[in-house]
């Protein structure tokens, strides 16, 4: 992969920030099941302006569009049968960007691949209908791990793990490509001190009818997940409160190269029509973290070994750009002292 050497030699890797909620920004055509999976066809060309404008900005790897393009969740909007089509598309968009502008520095795609289900209009719960069974989701799974590795991507990257069973299946169709692996586990800080797997049941915006499992224990999905593989792991789509206990327990389990990217969370006006609304850009109603609380925070997990960094929901060019001015070459290097 064409990131080895840099890894090799404990060189910061810049992961980039936001696709979905930066296309959004842009004004891109959001959905309220399959949230960015749609702007692949709609707006191919703001999805490739932010793969440009990352790239501009320094980052080292862009990630594809596709952390909302599994065939059960483009069955919320009707596109299933368009899933090989809409997944390849979003891999020649991050090619195409990369050769406009980056066509002879070392950039790598990342094919994102997550375990997002499509959702109720205004909620983060499951549409019933669209519930793929055991059997189901493994094979959806592995056609979307082949097609973008068929399509050209560098690696994969498997976003927002968060339990055992789903991110297993999603884990061992990405280790079967042969590809490079790497694991992106989401966490939430309890209010015991306790660190979780993403907990869905503290977001808000939850259907009455719908339950969330329990989150487990965030060393017991690491735990689970490294027996099956993977290249580096990380804590992502975390806030940037819960992510520094996340990768205390990480680093306690996890020897590899470390990655870090939080989301940024912010802000949703809710509209007047209930049948209408999105869930927020970071699935979240909280306070903007700015670009240079994101910068620092960042740094700081430089400073104590992560090694590959970015930013998830929320961040901005303006937060990635922020970042990369603070950061060292490599990993153990501290800022100039005055």
């Amino acid at each position: 992969m064409i990131l080895d050497k840099k890894i090799a030699h404990g060189d910061v890797i810049v992961l980039d920030g936001a696709t979905g909620t930066e296309i959004e920004r842009l004004g891109g055509k959001m959905d309220a099941a399959a949230w960015c999976a749609v702007a692949n066809m709609n707006d191919p060309e703001k999805v490739q302006q932010v793969h440009e404008a990352y790239m501009r900005a320094g980052a080292d790897v862009i990630t594809t569009n596709t952390f909302a393009t599994c065939r059960h969740v483009l069955a919320g909007v009707g596109l299933d049968n368009d899933t090989v089509a809409i997944n390849q598309q979003a891999v020649k968009l991050a090619r195409k960007a990369r050769d406009v502008v980056a066509p002879s520095r070392p950039v790598a795609i990342a094919g994102s691949m997550s375990n997002t289900v499509a959702w109720q209009p205004g909620f983060i719960s499951p549409d019933p209908r669209f519930i793929p069974s055991e059997r189901q989701e493994t094979a959806n799974y592995r056609e979307m791990a082949n097609t973008l590795a068929d399509s050209g991507v560098d690696f994969l990257i498997l976003e927002m793990m968060l339990d055992i069973d789903h991110a297993s299946r999603a884990l061992e169709a990405a280790v079967a490509t042969g590809l490079p692996v790497w694991v992106g586990v989401s966490c939430s800080l309890e209010d015991d001190g306790a660190v979780v797997g993403w907990d869905l049941a503290t977001q808000g915006r939850i259907t009455a009818d719908h339950t969330p499992p329990l989150p487990l224990p965030l060393d017991e999905i690491i735990d689970a997940l490294q027996k099956i593989g993977g290249d580096v792991f990380g804590i992502m789509h975390s806030t940037v409160e819960a992510t520094t206990p996340g990768l205390q327990v990480l680093c306690e389990r996890w020897t590899g190269p470390v990655m870090a990217y939080p989301e940024a969370t912010c802000s949703a006006q809710p509209p007047t029509d209930q049948t209408d609304r999105l869930p927020p850009p970071s699935f979240l109603d909280s306070g903007n973290v700015s670009p240079e609380i994101f910068a620092e925070a960042c740094r700081g997990w430089i400073d104590q070994g992560v090694q590959i960094i970015g930013g998830c929901c929320g961040t901005t060019i303006e937060h990635m750009q922020a970042m990369i001015d603070r950061l060292p070459a490599q990993v153990g290097d501290r800022l100039p002292v005055g």
